[in-house]
């Protein structure tokens, strides 16, 4: 394992697949519209960016690493929007999310708004199809065998959110260009590392040719 991770504290995104039911409808009972998905999927590798080589890196997260994290003032939102009101909340005990053996699961059950009606049948009809949630990595780790990023802690879990397929491409855009910074910023300290080793050689070369001269001289 080679740790280099993303920046410490940066928020991240994840795209994942989101499905639509609907309850009631009736003159007894209004119509009820929820979401459910899975918006985290533990141990099981997922695509994330290609890099300069045409090499795949994938990403996974660890069957532990939402141990420990406070749950209990997430939002689901559109978009990541922070300009309209989210379409539900675990503080307002609309946004149920449950951590299992496989991940967490997200039941939300939306206002009756004209925003969070539109958004439901968007979903119903398959215009909208994918979810996203925004983290913060606590830990994560680099194989640069298999070729994969492995998050062990998140510190925080903000937000869930039904997303347009774009959201998550600029994500994948995000990480690539974090981790090919991260690379570039690896080889040029391992180039000055290299130089200074080289120097360092050199400069005890010269001195052990000085000591030698100078008993020669002797």
């Amino acid at each position: 394992m080679i740790e280099i991770g993303f920046q410490k504290g940066k928020r991240e995104y994840r795209a994942v697949g989101v499905q639509v039911t609907a309850v009631g409808g009736n003159a007894d009972q209004p119509v009820q519209r929820v979401f459910e998905g899975r918006p985290i999927v533990f141990d099981t590798r997922a695509p994330l960016f290609v890099d300069d080589n045409g090499m795949q890196w994938y990403e996974q997260i660890h069957h532990d690493a939402l141990n420990g994290v406070d749950l209990s003032d997430v939002a689901l939102k559109y978009n990541h929007s922070q300009h309209v009101p989210p379409l539900a909340s675990t503080r307002a005990g609309t946004l149920d999310l449950n951590v299992d053996g496989q991940g967490m699961g997200m039941v939300a059950r939306v206002a009756n708004t004209t925003q969070a009606s539109d958004i439901h049948e968007l979903v119903r009809s398959g215009h909208l199809d994918k979810m996203s949630f925004a983290f913060v990595a606590a830990t994560d780790d680099w194989n640069y065998k298999t070729k994969t990023r492995t998050i062990f802690k998140f510190s925080e879990i903000p937000e869930v959110s039904i997303v347009d397929r774009a959201v998550y491409n600029d994500a994948k855009v995000s990480a690539r260009s974090r981790f090919m910074q991260q690379g570039e910023t690896r080889r040029r300290e391992s180039k000055k590392h290299g130089q200074e080793v080289r120097a360092k050689e050199a400069k005890e070369e010269e001195r052990k040719l000085q000591i030698l001269k100078i008993k020669t001289m002797l």
